[in-house]
């Protein structure tokens, strides 16, 4: 690993309104731009919400998205990764999904995650992925890995990005206020058992659907010992932080963890 710059866009998520979404995250990296930024994350499905109601006419086929146009316009401006999920279609199979994905500024899509544990109502509407994806490298700095929201209950699938080579794990979120402290709780629990950095971002704003849901942001990157290095509180901005190879190295020379796992045969 080398020195990654990262940057957490906590945003008020306006549900249903993608133009005025995508105009705000334009908006936000403008106005924070710094030239040695590699990376900004942004919240689960940041450009929709979660209107299920609109979802026919929200989501996009992901090879013609106007979404990841727009996004890649900016990265392509800015010379930055970025990193969030959207609401995904195929019409020929009928069905939806939400796509992790990180972006980069000229090669387009690198990363690519379906999310496998969907909660409650998603369920009727989402079809679930089936594969972790392999981390990729970010400028050459650092391995990384996505997950989305729901899939930070199960730890396997942050553990299988680490034995992948994971240096640094991604969620993206639409964590409820209701349990926020868990949200807390395992983002940390990610970081430490693994002994990686954990940038796990959460939105603000309100669903309506299937029953109003507050979201209350609390975003965090944390490092490989589980301490909080950069947080967001309860409203919106963008943090920026710096993710070290010294602090990487140490926790896990400490910390044995990856080198002494014996589960491999238990699973």
């Amino acid at each position: 690993m080398k020195e990654l710059t990262i940057a957490v866009y906590q945003m008020e998520i306006t549900s249903a309104k993608k133009e005025e979404n995508l105009q705000r995250v334009k908006n936000s990296i403008t106005k924070n731009y710094r030239k040695e930024l590699d990376l900004v994350v942004l919240p689960e499905l940041f450009s929709t919400g979660f209107a299920y109601s609109h979802f026919s006419d929200l989501a996009e086929e992901i090879d013609s998205s106007q979404t990841l146009k727009f996004l890649a316009k900016i990265a392509e401006e800015n010379d930055i990764n970025i990193a969030s999920s959207i609401l995904v279609t195929n019409p020929k199979k009928n069905i939806f999904q939400n796509v992790g994905f990180i972006l980069h500024p000229t090669k387009g899509i690198i990363y690519s995650y379906e999310k496998i544990h969907l909660w409650g109502n998603e369920k009727e509407y989402f079809q679930p992925g089936t594969d972790v994806s392999d981390p990729v490298t970010i400028n050459g700095k650092a391995m990384v890995g996505l997950s989305i929201c729901y899939d930070l209950r199960f730890p396997e699938i942050a553990k299988s990005l680490v034995i992948k080579g994971a240096e640094v794990l991604i969620t993206v979120a639409a964590w409820p206020s209701a349990r926020l402290h868990h949200f807390n709780l395992l983002a940390a629990a990610r970081a430490l058992e693994n002994t990686s950095y954990h940038i796990a971002v959460n939105r603000l704003g309100f669903d309506t659907e299937p029953k109003v849901i507050h979201y209350k942001g609390s975003s965090r990157v944390i490092d490989p010992l589980g301490n909080v290095i950069a947080g967001a509180g309860h409203h919106e901005q963008m943090i920026i932080a710096t993710l070290h190879p010294e602090v990487l190295e140490s926790a896990r020379s400490a910390i044995p963890v990856l080198k002494d796992r014996k589960m491999n045969s238990f699973l």
